[in-house]
Formats: C-alpha cells, structure tokens, sequence
C-alpha cells in the first residue's frame, strides 16, 4: 500500500520549510491578530483563561495543540465514504507549533504519547510534532500569575457536557446523588450547539434543587471564513478532554468525568470495513488511558478520566434520566451526527447511527413518547432509507442480534481482536476473565433491549393492510436483512465499489490489455480497501480433493474468493460461463466465491439471467460489470 503524502500544518507563526515537495499540503493556522499570518481560527483561549483566573504555561500549550489538532483534523478530508480505496481514510499530519515550555514539549516521550493517542483516536496512518520555542501571548487578566490558584469552597466535580444525551444523564445523576458543585465543560463551534448547552444548562440551573451548583464552562473553536470539508472530527475527543482537565488543574483537581454508554464507547466493529479511521473511538476505553497518561505526564502528577457509564447502555441512559424525574429535558438534547444539514425546526436527522441507536434505546425503555416529540427530520421507521442509511441500521441490528444470541465463550471468540484493545483499560476489572464476562453481559443487555425496541415498533406501525414502506426499518426487519451471512454482506459492499470503479479505470476506451492484466488493476482496487495481509491475488492456494486449486484473489480472514472473468474476443460468454462452472466444482463448499465478469463490449445479452443460472446453484455471486 502507497502512503499517503504528508500534511504540514505551521501553528502560531512557525516559518515554513525551504522544501515542501514532500507534503500533500501545507497548512498555515492562527487564532491571534499579531500574527504575520492570516487568523483563520476562531479559539476564545483568552475568555476561557479569564474564567478560571490561570493557566500555566503548559497548560496554555496544550489547549493551542488541541485547537490546532483539531482545526488541520477537519480541514483536510478523508475519501468519501463509498471509496474503493480506503486507504485516502487515513492522513498522515506533521505539525509544527511555536509554544511557551519548549523544553517540555521536545521530550521524545512526550512527542511519542501525544503522537501515540492521537493515532490511536484517529485511525490516522501517523502524528508527528515539531515544536518551536518563542511564543508567547499577553497577560489575560490581573490574576495571571504562577502563583495564584483558585481554590474550591466545596467538593468540586469536573465533567464534559456537549449536551447530549448520555452527558445530561451524568450531569443529572452528579446534581441527584451528590452535595458537589459541578463543572460542565463544553466546546462550542456551532451556533445549534451553543444553543443546545445554553438551553440545557439554563434548565438545570432553573431547578430549586440544584441552584447554585452548576458551573458552565464553554470553550470556543471553530474555522473561520471557510465550511469544513470533513466532519468525522475524531480529534474532538482530544480537544475536549484537554480543556476538561485543564479546568481541573485550574480548579486543584486530579480528575474528571466522561459519561457515554459502554456500547457507544466500545465501538465494536459492525462489519468487515468498518475498523480503524471508519470507527469512532473518541470515548474508548484506550483513548481515556492513553489521554489520561499523557495528561498525567504534562500534570507531573496522577489524573485520572472517570467513565461511570461504561456498564450502560443507551436504554440504561434513559431509564436513568426519567428515573430522576427530569425526562422533559431529553427532547432538548441532541445525539445526531449531521446537525449542520438543513433538518427545518427538527434538530436531528433521524437516520444516522446516533439517531438509529437513540430511537431504538427510547422504544426499548418506554421513552419513545417523549423522545419523538418532533425533533427528527425523517422517521426512520417508514422513511425510504438511503444506501449509507440502510447498510448502518442493517449492520447496527445484526450485530445487536448476535450479542443477544451468543454465549460467553462465542463472545470472545468472534470479538477477540476489539476486546484485546479493552480489557486492559476498564476500571474496576481484576482479569481478563471478569472483564471478558462483564461486557458480554453488557452487549448481552444492549441486543436484547434492541429486540424489545423492534418488536414495539412492528407492534404499532407495521399495519397489516397497508403496504410496508421500501427500504424503511419495518422492511428490513420484515425481510430479515441483518440474518444474512457476513460473507454475503462483504460482497454487497465489495460489489457497488468495483462496479464503480472498474468502468472509471477503462473510461474512454482504454481497455484491459488481457486478464491478467484486469486481475493486477483490481487487486490493487481491493488492496487498498482491504488490510495488506488480508489479500492475495494466486494465493494462497485452497485444497479440494487432493487437488490444489488458485483463486484470482482471495481474502483470507473471511471465506471469500474471488474470479476474475474477461469477456472479449476470443473469451466469448459461453467460455466465461464454462470457466464458472468449472470453478463452481474445484472450489470447497465452504468458500463462497464472487465472480467479477468484466463484460465492456455488452456481450452478454441478458445479464440476468446469466447471474441467476449460476446463483441458482448457490455459494456463488456474480457481479456483471460493464
């Protein structure tokens, strides 16, 4: 696989290099007006200082770093989601940054922690850190002087709160079952944003019962004068918790809160494709550990990042906030990842993962009556759900199927890589045993409760006299989509991008010179898609009744091969066809082959039919591309 040319990102007036033939694009960012260059960051450092009296020097460094990660993170765009080559995915950063404890920063050790989480968050192919020494900001107010501290009047509790749903129960459930004066932390860079925490911090202080306990502690960043191109923002973990954990050095406190349910902060892959930049690990249970020993580093002391909700699910998260009484607030939350589309007055699509996951959840716990209380833009129930829609909810239902269907000992066996990330990282676990057990139990809870939310819905909408909605939840669920073989929902993904890219590589009538050369071109396409040892073109080879057989390509993690067939002169539609057949009988009964036939002079007079008189047979799919 080819790297990804590298991005240079130039931080707080750092002077570009004499070279930059090596880097895909150089960046150049400033919050501050005396700055040679052109401000185009919006970071309202200075606000958030004043607000807490003093941030030490380093403290200052890193909130800049964080803003700066997190700006480059959404300027520069990963491929689109329908890429063949899902290596675009993943960026490589260089960034060079001007900071104030120069000598701190330029420790290997901690150049390689910070380097280290952000890869890991990411997904990102690498992170590398030059820091500059010579920057310096003015003094933002009276009390910003080393020696000065606030001290908390009473037992302080420090948490985020973006305001959605899991972090209104945290900050609901810290207000009920403790005496602490509680520190919400936000990070604003949409006006639907600010109002969402605005609204939702006004309606806890309203509360006779928690008046005088909350402080709102917002920190602004954003781009300015320019639409962000991507919006995963998988750096926004590590922006939010550095601004967290800078208030609680402010504030003389050695740790803070993250509440977010244990199946959002797993992540557990839903399907083949959907690892490393592709999955959110923005709470993960690694993400806190490595965050919180590079906090710890930087502090010269202990800290700690809390996860209260890591044994919940997001049923769990409702039955909470309505257990406390307070579930006429979780309509003015919001989980939905498209918050900058159009959505009218609604303030969720209604159609993404977090607004699948958060329906669902609300019909699991009997909350659905407040939740769809008008703030999604389509019912994802009856709404014709779109290619990237229908695979999420298909992949999100299947996998709730399996967790509550599975034992222990099958838990660990088909989850064993993403538990090997985890098990080491959860608070409170004695061994791997216990760990193993407790989040199977966990996932356990989470499917069965998805199965509760599917049978409520099909209870009240699926009408036996009206025609079920095409590509809605009630026909997936009515077809049984997510009881489909993992390998059959492998080739569905495989199948649109090929077919996609196959007739763009020989567009203007560059054809294939022969088969061979076909093979090579889409062994590349699938190479990039798929991990570098998890495809081989002629190999390995497949035993079958003491023969030895070679498939065109074969991914070796599944059971999947994969036939390469080229249909022009001389290789005619009756000789691919032999060759199928031919193939159908050498290969093992297990393996499930894709047959590619590349067909660009329209051979084949019904395609069709040519796929179904070799499905028929079964173990088989063939993709007619042209």
């Amino acid at each position: 696989m080819t790297a990804s040319p590298r991005v240079l990102v130039l931080c707080n007036g750092a002077p570009r290099p004499e070279d930059q033939g090596e880097y895909k694009n150089v960046l150049t960012l400033a919050y501050q007006l005396n700055v040679p260059t052109e401000r185009n960051i919006e970071l309202a450092l200075p606000n958030f200082v004043r607000g807490i009296y003093h941030l030490p020097d380093r403290l200052l460094d890193l909130l800049e770093i964080a803003a700066y990660v997190f700006s480059a993170d959404r300027l520069i765009r990963r491929g689109e989601r329908d890429d063949v080559e899902y290596h675009a995915w993943a960026r490589s950063f260089e960034f060079r940054i001007r900071v104030r404890d120069h000598a701190f920063w330029s420790q290997d050790d901690v150049n390689h922690q910070l380097s280290e989480a952000l890869t890991f968050i990411t997904g990102d192919r690498d992170f590398t850190f030059l820091f500059q020494s010579g920057h310096r900001t003015p003094a933002t107010s009276l009390f910003d002087q080393e020696e000065f501290r606030i001290e908390p009047r009473q037992r302080t509790s420090v948490m985020l709160f973006s305001g959605g749903l899991d972090s209104l129960a945290g900050a609901i459930e810290l207000l009920e079952t403790s005496h602490d004066h509680v520190c919400l932390v936000s990070h604003r860079s949409q006006p639907g944003i600010m109002r969402t925490q605005n609204g939702l911090v006004k309606a806890l202080e309203q509360q006779p019962c928690y008046k005088g306990r909350i402080s709102h502690y917002p920190f602004l960043c954003r781009l300015t004068g320019v639409r962000a191109p991507e919006e995963s923002q998988r750096t926004r973990a590590f922006l939010y918790t550095s601004i967290a954990f800078a208030l609680c050095k402010a504030l003389s406190q050695d740790e803070f809160s993250v509440y977010e349910n244990g199946i959002t902060s797993l992540n557990f892959a839903r399907r083949e494709d959907l690892t490393n930049a592709r999955a959110s690990r923005t709470t993960h249970p690694r993400t806190l550990a490595l965050l919180q020993s590079l906090f710890s580093e930087i502090a010269n002391c202990p800290i700690r990042i809390n996860a209260p909700f890591v044994w919940h699910t997001k049923e769990d998260v409702f039955r909470k906030i309505r257990s406390f009484g307070q579930e006429l607030l979780i309509p003015s939350t919001v989980s939905c990842s498209r918050t900058f589309q159009n959505l009218g007055n609604a303030t969720h699509c209604g159609t993404c993962f977090q607004c699948s996951d958060r329906r669902l959840a609300g019909y699991a716990s009997d909350c659905d009556d407040i939740d769809g209380l008008g703030i999604y833009a389509e019912n994802f129930i009856t709404a014709n759900l779109d290619g990237e829609a229908r695979t999420t909810l298909v992949d999100y239902v299947r996998q709730a199927r399996d967790f509550a269907m599975w034992n222990v000992d099958h838990f660990y066996k088909e989850m064993l890589n993403g538990l090997v990330e985890v098990v080491d990282h959860l608070p409170g676990m004695s061994n791997e045993l216990e760990a193993v057990e407790t989040l199977w139990k966990v996932c356990r809870r989470h499917g069965e409760g998805i199965e509760r939310a599917l049978r409520i819905i099909r209870e009240r909408h699926d009408h036996p006299y009206s025609d079920v909605p095409s590509n809605s939840l009630l026909q997936l669920v009515a077809r049984r989509e997510y009881l489909k073989e993992p390998v059959q929902r492998l080739i569905e993904a495989i199948v649109p991008r090929l077919s996609k890219a196959v007739p763009q590589m020989f567009a203007k009538g560059r054809l294939p010179k022969d088969e061979t050369d076909l093979n090579q071109k889409i062994h590349a396409l699938l190479d990039d898609w798929r991990d570098d040892d998890d495809l081989v073109s002629e190999h390995p080879t497949v035993s079958f009744a003491g023969a030895r057989v070679i498939p065109d390509h074969a991914l070796t993690k599944t059971d999947l091969l994969i036939e390469t067939k080229y249909i022009r002169g001389g290789t005619t539609p009756s000789k691919a066809s032999e060759g199928i057949g031919d193939d159908l009988i050498k290969y093992p009964q297990r393996k499930h082959t894709l047959f590619i036939v590349y067909d660009p002079q329209t051979a084949i007079l019904d395609p069709h039919k040519f796929q179904h008189d070799f499905e028929s047979r079964g173990k088989c799919t063939v993709c007619v591309i042209r």
